[in-house]
């Protein structure tokens, strides 16, 4: 049974500031449009707590909800049941109407639920922060070519989980086919790690030659903006890598000015909650 509130680290906590400043940048910079999407593929409860101090942490769920102007649609999806029912739980306390909850596996739930009921045309991003390797690429394609109608494609942030989960499971066979779904074919990861191997290349080496097959992965779906920022640490040891996937120059101007500041998280000096015009 998964702990409510959700106990999270430093490193996530800042995912969620950057997060949330994007959110409200794109909510902005698409409301001439009329209607946009939002998707979270691993929305987790919703209610978060930093492990060192306690501090209560907003969850991605409420990043998205706050944003001004709403979202059309929210779509929640989370595998573990607990941490589902007490999101539905706590937004049916809010009373948001438009905000949809998932029990179950996003790799099932996005193609089978949610595209179906996603207009093609109006601006759609999605949210994907996998904990491990729980991500497929299908999914990344079918979310990739849901606006085939449009001129944009959906926006896509991923956490790419090299040092938490990728750079471990070379070294388990019993985690080949986890890889062999994360990036959609065995050979294609198969071969770098054998170049890399080969060529005895540094952990930094190996991981900026991982991070560029995903980056080059996304390019070859279309997208015209892959940026990767990071890797966000731990300490002193890298976690991961987030990907930003997207058409549009707007788009990827804003993601790439919100990085570019540092942030600080609840509870530390200098903690500004994200500034919101007047609903």
């Amino acid at each position: 049974m998964p702990q409510i509130p959700q106990p999270i680290r430093k490193w996530t906590a800042l995912k969620l500031e950057y997060l949330d400043a994007y959110l409200q940048g794109y909510a902005q910079a698409t409301k001439s449009w009329g209607e946009r999407y939002y998707i979270d593929a691993f929305a987790g409860s919703g209610d978060c707590i930093l492990a060192d101090n306690q501090m209560p942490v907003l969850g991605s769920p409420w990043r998205a909800l706050q944003a001004i102007p709403a979202f059309s649609a929210y779509y929640f999806v989370e595998k573990n049941r607990e941490a589902a029912d007490h999101l539905r739980r706590r937004i049916e306390e809010v009373g948001v109407g438009n905000a949809l909850i998932f029990t179950g596996d996003c790799n099932q739930v996005i193609p089978a639920h949610i595209l179906p009921a996603m207009s093609k045309r109006a601006p759609s991003f999605a949210f994907l922060d996998p904990y491990g390797l729980q991500l497929n690429w299908e999914t990344v394609v079918r979310l990739a070519q849901h606006r085939s109608e449009a001129l944009y494609k959906m926006e896509l942030l991923l956490l790419y989980p090299y040092d938490m989960a990728i750079n471990r499971a070379f070294s388990s066979q019993q985690s080949y086919p986890a890889l062999d779904r994360f990036y959609g074919d065995r050979r294609i990861w198969r071969e770098q790690l054998d170049v890399s191997l080969s060529r005895k290349e540094t952990a930094a080496q190996r991981r900026e030659r991982f991070l560029r097959l995903y980056q080059d992965r996304l390019h070859a779906l279309g997208y015209t903006f892959v940026d990767s920022f990071g890797p966000l640490y731990g300490g002193h040891r890298a976690k991961y890598h987030v990907i930003f996937a997207g058409d549009n120059a707007v788009g990827a101007k804003i993601m790439r000015h919100v990085w570019s500041h540092p942030r600080a998280i609840p509870g530390e000096l200098g903690f500004h909650p994200i500034r919101r015009p007047k609903s």
